[in-house]
């Protein structure tokens, strides 16, 4: 090959796409490309995950959830009482309160095009797994070298137990557990 050719090998081509299904699935499937996700959602929810509404409902969405985590911590492995399983359950539907906030607070019936409820939308998984990077508009680019090279964060192809493996020692040892 001519060594002024240009070279469609995986590292050389930025595939931009905006239908993931139509398109960059392929690109990146069968060519090995890296490839870009134009996706508006972003921009509104970007704008959206600002406000102070939002900031307080993610907060308190954390909190309420370290609080089940704490709770349980101190109730130990043992039998849960009615009256535990009482405080678990009115956390519980908090949490659900505020979660159903969240979802009205992003402007339409099913929430986010990224999240189904807290967990991640197909939609999510499929630009997770297929798209190297994603941005509302074209333009997001215009701040970078046509040369630039990008690279996924470490920490966002890991699966949970992986995330934990870095963060710290998460996994309890059964023998230990039930010695205690």
């Amino acid at each position: 090959m001519d060594q002024g050719a240009l070279s469609l090998a995986s590292s050389n081509v930025l595939y931009i796409g905006d239908s993931l299904f139509a398109d960059l699935v392929d690109a990146k499937r069968e060519y090995g490309w890296i490839t870009a996700a134009v996706t508006p959602e972003v921009g509104f929810e970007v704008k959206v995950q600002a406000q102070a509404d939002y900031v307080l409902v993610e907060r308190t969405i954390e909190f309420l959830i370290n609080a089940l985590r704490l709770v349980q911590d101190e109730l130990g492995p043992g039998q849960r009482s009615e009256e535990d399983l009482g405080v678990l359950d009115s956390i519980e539907r908090l949490v659900s309160r505020w979660r159903d906030r969240e979802t009205a607070l992003l402007g339409n019936p099913f929430g986010s095009v990224f999240r189904a409820r807290y967990q991640p939308s197909l939609f999510a998984h499929s630009l997770r797994r297929y798209c190297d990077l994603y941005m509302n508009n074209i333009g997001s680019l215009r701040n970078y070298s046509p040369e630039h090279r990008f690279y996924p964060e470490q920490d966002f192809r890991l699966l949970a137990h992986e995330i934990n493996r870095r963060g710290g020692d998460e996994c309890w040892d059964l023998e230990e557990v039930l010695e205690n």
